[in-house]
């Protein structure tokens, strides 16, 4: 038998991998999130249980038993219970109480997608290489600035006529909001005339700190469209300005689609096989728990930075638990001109001995 309780939030925001979200995603994340009391000799959950939540120990001491025995012990507050008491969908142990203990159940989708948003860099822009910007743009090119973009150089022709066919024309005023940090997304927009001014809050700079400025040809929010998580950033219009805007359906449709490629991890085995190299996006404490054999890890948040260091000749398989980080990472490599492909299967799903 449980009774609710209650879970300090700065405990909370301690656990792994909890402790990488802002803090208002802490907050947001626990008040979703079920915190309960079991009284001694309760059994939490069964061994073979299949979960989309994932349990921490908050106080007292849990046991850990595989097929009857005794495997391990957590106590709440040590280094051990800022982990889940179990890392996969489907149970690996049986877990039951020694003593009155309160654990704090966690919605793996949701804290998937509150990661993703978070780990997804400081602002959802794609800006044009400094090669094809003209020193005075010419409104009416925009078109042919920004097929220059190397996004576009994987997109099949008969995508390209679909997504300008299918572009809607929005007119903006200097100081109007594009999008607003934490909404959800629903646009990917183009600038056809005017500038943009891309903002992010953080905790250390609340009343936002300017991260980048746009101008004709640039392109923003894809990340919130394919990861299906809120803006990380603001835009604002810097002037009066025209943008072109894709749906989502549509951007997921004809831009996102063609440019991931999805593959099976016996396919993947193959690629790897032939010199491809599995790339983990996750953080390196989830790394830690349980990866697949012979990847690197390269959290999402570092991507951007570490693009120099791959070999553009080689081929990359991205992963992550869900997809969601693998997706935008694997649509970051796509943009830059790498050869990159995103895991189908769940890692839950690979056979043991792939994985370490």
């Amino acid at each position: 038998m449980s009774e609710q309780a209650t879970v300090d939030l700065i405990e909370f925001s301690s656990l792994v991998p909890i402790k990488a979200l802002g803090m208002e995603h802490c907050r947001e994340l626990l008040a979703q999130s079920e915190v309960v009391a079991f009284a001694k000799g309760t059994i939490i959950f069964e061994q073979g249980d299949v979960s989309q939540s994932i349990v921490y120990v908050m106080s007292g001491d849990v046991e850990l038993l595989v097929d009857g025995q005794v495997e391990k012990h957590i106590r709440g507050g040590t280094r051990l219970a800022k982990l889940p008491l179990e890392q996969a969908e489907q149970c690996q142990h049986t877990a039951r109480a020694l003593t009155d203990v309160v654990c704090v159940r966690v919605d793996q989708n949701a804290l998937d997608i509150m990661l993703t948003w978070d780990q997804s860099g400081g602002y959802e822009v794609q800006e044009l290489d400094e090669s094809v910007r003209a020193e005075d743009d010419d409104d009416g090119d925009w078109m042919a600035r920004l097929l220059q973009a190397k996004v576009f150089h994987r997109i099949p022709p008969a995508n390209i006529q679909s997504i300008f066919m299918s572009m809607v024309t929005e007119h903006f005023s200097a100081g109007e909001s594009v999008i607003r940090q934490g909404e959800e997304g629903e646009h990917f927009y183009i600038i056809r005339e005017g500038q943009c001014e891309v903002s992010r809050k953080t905790r250390k700079n609340p009343e936002g700190m300017v991260l980048a400025t746009l101008s004709v040809g640039d392109n923003f929010g894809e990340e919130a469209l394919i990861s299906g998580g809120k803006r990380n950033a603001s835009v604002t219009m810097l002037t009066d300005g025209v943008l072109m805007s894709l749906s989502k359906a549509d951007f997921l449709e004809l831009l996102n689609e063609p440019l991931l490629k999805w593959v099976s991890f016996r396919e993947g085995s193959e690629l790897a096989a032939d010199g491809a190299v599995w790339i983990d996006v996750r953080l390196p404490a989830e790394y830690k728990a349980r990866h697949i054999r012979k990847s690197i890890n390269i959290p999402l948040p570092l991507l951007r930075t570490k693009l120099e260091k791959l070999d553009p000749e080689r081929r990359y398989l991205l992963y992550c638990d869900s997809g969601r980080r693998a997706s935008i990472a694997t649509y970051l490599l796509s943009q830059e001109g790498f050869d990159a492909f995103v895991l189908l299967d769940s890692l839950d799903n690979l056979p043991d001995v792939e994985m370490e």
